[in-house]
């Protein structure tokens, strides 16, 4: 049985969907089962809750289990969380231990890459069998744009290949049901780099209405996240990690999902075209 964390997440949802289609068992680890059954349905899976700082709960949600799917997130609680949960999954036996992470290096000066790859360093050294997941920026965040009728986004020239969640998800149960996948990482991106400003053009193809690019400062971006409701540590850290679009660096695409898959990823124009009636196109 394979047990799915973050099941109210964009990954960790569509993990769950995909295996409720694929009829296979599996248990979610959620704070708030009522928003999981509004994501997820309320069939095909059992649920247990609990917080990740929980450890009763968690080590109880791990019984009978023989994969885990971990969300992350870069706060101080979590990382100290993962250093216990890992030493509970070791005890527990788990045989594959699929995390959800993004490029990091612990020496990085960037909080994001740094505590990445701090939260990694921590997996490795818990001699867990692992696979980190390492996928692009989401074309799932696209959908709050297009809701708000424009792309704001801090402005530059740097090119990223946005990966759907679907893929990413489908990619994620490959690692957790098939031998093969221990000890690697998987970068996983979209068939091609864009700018925001062109994601944003091709987005208003597809619609057939206009969804412009509105450049923003990092500071502009960081106040709208607080405003929201968000944490100034989260904020700050994702006005930041702007830095390289606004610096010019390009993520070229990878070939993970072609070769794991074997399949082409799915473009933009799919994800849009899959989601456009709910959308409003005209």
């Amino acid at each position: 049985m394979i047990l799915v964390t973050g099941a109210t997440g964009n990954v960790g949802s569509e993990i769950a969907r995909q295996l409720i289609a694929r009829d296979l068992p599996f248990r979610i680890y959620v704070r708030d089962a009522d928003k999981a059954r509004a994501m997820i349905g309320d069939t095909g899976y059992e649920t247990a809750l609990g917080s990740f700082d929980d450890a009763t709960a968690f080590a109880a949600a791990l019984d009978g289990i023989e994969a885990v799917y971990m969300v992350t997130n870069q706060s101080e609680a979590f990382k100290s969380d993962l250093e216990r949960m890992t030493e509970q999954v070791k005890q527990a036996g788990i045989e594959r231990f699929v995390m959800l992470s993004a490029e990091g290096d612990p020496e990085s000066d960037i909080f994001f890459v740094r505590r990445t790859g701090e939260l990694e360093t921590m997996v490795r050294d818990a001699d867990l069998n692992w696979t980190f997941l390492r996928p692009d920026w989401f074309m799932q965040n696209f959908a709050g744009f297009v809701a708000a009728g424009m792309v704001a986004f801090p402005e530059g020239p740097g090119k990223t290949s946005f990966v759907d969640v679907r893929d990413v998800a489908e990619i994620a149960i490959k690692a957790m049901t098939e031998p093969g996948h221990t000890r690697r990482t998987y970068r996983l991106t979209g068939p091609d780099a864009m700018t925001f400003a062109q994601a944003a053009g091709r987005i208003s193809s597809v619609l057939g209405r206009d969804i412009p690019f509105v450049g923003i400062t990092p500071e502009q971006m960081r106040d709208g996240l607080v405003a929201q409701g968000a944490e100034p540590w989260y904020a700050e850290m994702n006005a930041e990690m702007t830095f390289a679009i606004r610096m010019g660096m390009s993520f070229s695409p990878s070939n993970d999902i072609h070769f794991l898959l074997a399949r082409e990823p799915r473009a933009l124009e799919t994800y849009v075209a899959d989601h456009q009636a709910s959308w409003g196109a005209k």
